[in-house]
């Protein structure tokens, strides 16, 4: 039992030996207590202790000067800053710990530059913080602990004090004073933030109400967010002019997103917290907060706050908060949030919010939210909110709410509630204020009407009227059988497309004017010119809620060419009085006669 009991003991002494060996010299901790040591002497016992040694050039010691010590689980650091009071500099390398003596700080530029080092602990634990940001506001200078806490800052001291700032995430902010002109070691502790819980409640009028959360706003995920300094520092720093080459490395060094410059210069890429008056970057510019008045950049800029004035880049502008600028891209600009002012785009232009101004793009336009201005695209348009102003596209335009305004495109219009024109080839609204104009167009509220008719040529009619009273569309087609027995007779039919207005007169009483166009055929299809055109003037009686009886005068003028043969039969039991029968070139031939409608309206 005795052999197990040494053996499990041998086991931690040696684990114990073999962690603290991983340890870099200067991090492993001892506790020492001596009285009257000379420092050869304790430098060997501490060297012993930690599994280590020294080297030093014995000239640089006084050996016979003796020194007290009593330290409880300190590091070998703190143990030689305790011992030497920043006289030496030390560097490890492999097992051994080598000791210089360290020089005057020197002068630069009338200034003194000097280094400050220490640990960054814990108030409550005394643990070390590691990843902590150690800054100095006036130079933006900065450093940022190791993972055992231990930072290393140089400053070009030119005043009699340094205020230097540290900040942690989920730690106060804690500024210290420095007066010493000498290189400094320093301890500095910092209080965790303790977080309250408790919901918060909000009194109105003597009642209760617990606080709602915002819905939760879209942002701009920049990169490097997971940098100490961006997650640390909440204060803002202020520069008059920053130059850089990337992020990071540039006269803004590790704190060039905590800085907002007046003016900032980016050869390739720069990262700020903000620019004041004017940004140029050859290639990106990446800015965490607001932007003003001028942004350029060769290739993108990403702005996690508010933009105002002029932005312009080679390629893209993302926008995390509002814009009020004129944007300009190669190939697209994105706002998160709301738009005051003009976007210009090669491909497309989004905005997340309200859009109050011009988008022009290529390709499309989006608003999230409420609009007014005008929207121009080389294919499309889409509006989420209501809308004041014009749509103009190349293929479609979409108006998910109200619009106040004009719907222009070459094929498709969808507005829910359209207070003005729509022109496209197909258009589509719930609700109509204005007029559509287009091969087809369907008013979810407005004009729809199935028509059975009979008129001097065709016996049976259908024809499908949609759109608004004051202009809709119609579909049409006809059918009028032969009584010939004769073989080469065959069915005559036609199919065709007009436009139309129904004016009120009274309750009941309307005025119908339609011009139509329709194609003649003589069996399956004939194809040749036989057009029959039709103006017709006549009235609308509401019979019913949904149905309505109409008839009228048309005056007819049937267009054809004299040199085809095999043209229908239009007339077989009634022929009208030909008014006109003319040729015109060399092979059209028109004839106009005067006829009339009665029709069965439905819907």
């Amino acid at each position: 039992m005795r052999k197990l009991y040494t053996t499990l003991l041998l086991f931690c002494v040696s684990f114990g030996w073999a962690q603290k060996k991983d340890l870099p010299l200067l991090e492993r901790t001892l506790s020492i207590s001596v009285v009257g040591e000379t420092i050869p002497a304790l430098l060997n016992r501490i060297g012993h202790a930690g599994g280590f040694s020294f080297s030093y050039n014995s000239a640089i010691l006084d050996a016979n000067q003796e020194v007290s010590l009593d330290a409880t689980n300190q590091t070998v650091r703190n143990l030689l800053n305790e011992i030497f009071q920043g006289s030496m500099n030390y560097k490890e390398k492999g097992n051994y710990l080598i000791l210089t003596k360290a020089l005057p700080p020197p002068v630069k530029n009338n200034g003194v530059t000097l280094t400050i080092n220490g640990y960054v602990e814990d108030a409550k634990s005394g643990e070390k913080i590691p990843y902590a940001s150690v800054y100095d506001k006036k130079s933006i200078t900065s450093t940022v602990t190791d993972e055992f806490g231990y930072f290393k800052l140089k400053l070009e001291k030119k005043i009699d004090s340094i205020s230097l700032s540290v900040s942690k995430k989920n730690y106060r902010d804690t500024l210290i004073n420095i007066t010493m002109p000498l290189n400094q070691y320093v301890t500095i502790t910092i209080y965790p933030i303790v977080k309250d819980t408790t919901t918060a409640i909000v009194v109105i009028d003597g009642l209760d109400s617990t606080v709602v959360a915002d819905k939760k706003k879209e942002e701009v995920y920049f990169p490097y967010e997971s940098q100490p300094n961006i997650q640390n520092i909440r204060d803002t720093l202020h520069n008059l002019v920053q130059v850089s080459f990337l992020p990071f490395l540039g006269t803004n060094g590790r704190l060039s997103a905590n800085t907002i410059n007046d003016y900032s210069i980016n050869f390739f890429g720069g990262y700020s917290m903000g620019t004041n008056q004017i940004e140029l970057g050859f290639f990106f510019n990446l800015d965490r907060s607001d932007v003003k008045w001028l942004q350029i950049a060769g290739f993108g800029n990403m702005v996690g706050g508010k933009v105002y004035g002029v932005q312009a880049a080679g390629f893209f502008n993302l926008n995390g908060g509002e814009t009020e600028a004129v944007q300009l891209s190669g190939f697209a600009n994105t706002n998160l949030d709301n738009t005051y002012g003009v976007q210009i785009a090669g491909f497309a232009n989004t905005t997340l919010g309200d859009m109050y101004g011009a988008q022009v793009a290529g390709f499309t336009n989006f608003t999230g939210g409420r609009g007014r201005g005008m929207q121009v695209a080389g294919f499309g348009n889409v509006q989420v909110g209501n809308y004041r102003g014009s749509q103009f596209a190349g293929f479609t335009n979409i108006a998910a709410e109200r619009i106040t305004g004009s719907q222009i495109s070459t094929f498709f219009n969808y507005g829910r509630k359209v207070h003005g024109t729509q022109i496209g080839f197909i258009n589509y609204a719930d609700s109509l204020g204005g007029v559509p104009i287009g091969f087809l167009s369907i008013v979810k509220t407005g004009y729809h009407k199935i028509e059975l008719s009979a008129d001097e040529v065709f016996y049976a009619n259908l024809a499908f009227r949609t759109g608004a009273r004051k202009f809709h569309t119609m579909l049409m087609a006809g059918f009028k059988p032969q009584q010939s027995l004769h073989p080469s007779d065959t069915s005559v039919w036609h199919f065709g497309y007009g436009i139309g207005t129904t004016r009120k007169l009274t309750r009941w009483w309307f005025l119908d004017l339609d011009l139509s166009a329709h194609h003649v055929n003589k069996g399956s299809f004939t194809n040749a010119l036989s057009l029959l055109n039709k103006a017709n003037v006549g009235f609308d009686f509401q019979v019913a809620k949904k149905l309505s009886l109409a008839t009228g005068i048309t005056l007819n003028g049937y267009l054809t060419r004299t040199t085809f043969t095999d043209y229908p039969t239009l007339f077989s039991d009634y022929q009208p009085k030909i008014i006109s029968d003319t040729n015109f070139g060399n092979d059209l031939n028109l004839k106009l006669w005067l006829g009339a409608k009665i029709a069965l309206r439905f819907l």
